[in-house]
């Protein structure tokens, strides 16, 4: 086929016998290429999501939590992307390595109560926490253990340690 069409969805490189030629096309359009010479590689121009496997992490307290860690990402430089990645299979796999290191380094380096908790807010309406019949707990403000981090800003922690390695990918990533 002598043409190609690029949706508001996607990217394409276009690639003779393995190597890119020209620029990358990112704006929707019909365009033309080499019939049987030039390969269309489509890319997507999306928000795509990571979703990482639960794992068990250590906190600094040494107890162990299951953290199941997602990710936002997209592709912002879809030659780099095909250079260095090919496929988003691939960048799946890198962003394995670079966001579950990052966050066995953020959660080990806290507190379980920094992990679970985001603020410091106090009960407003402190209640009787019943367990059971037998047993029951007193819910008030001075058994609430103080934060100085909090999950929103570990979040941001992971988010910033993997950012560095996202532009050699040809990648963004938005959100952890």
């Amino acid at each position: 086929e002598a043409f190609f069409v690029v949706n508001e969805a996607e990217q394409v490189v276009i690639t003779r016998f393995g190597e890119p030629i020209g620029k990358p096309y990112s704006r929707s359009g019909i365009y033309w290429k080499w019939p049987l010479l030039d390969v269309a590689n489509r890319f997507d121009k999306r928000i795509l999501e990571w979703d990482g496997d639960p794992n068990q992490i250590p906190t600094l307290d040494k107890r162990y939590i299951w953290v199941d860690t997602t990710a936002r990402w997209r592709i912002i430089d879809p030659l780099k992307f095909m250079q260095s990645v090919r496929n988003e299979s691939s960048a799946q796999a890198r962003l394995d390595d670079v966001i579950d290191s990052a966050t066995r380094d953020v959660i080990s380096n806290h507190k379980v109560i920094e992990v679970v908790r985001n603020s410091n807010r106090l009960v407003d309406n402190p209640e009787v926490l019943v367990v059971d019949e037998e047993d029951s707990m007193d819910v008030s403000r001075s058994e609430l253990e103080p934060i100085s981090v909090g999950r929103e800003q570990l979040s941001r922690q992971i988010l910033e340690r993997t950012i560095p390695y996202a532009p050699d990918f040809g990648i963004e990533i938005l959100d952890v």
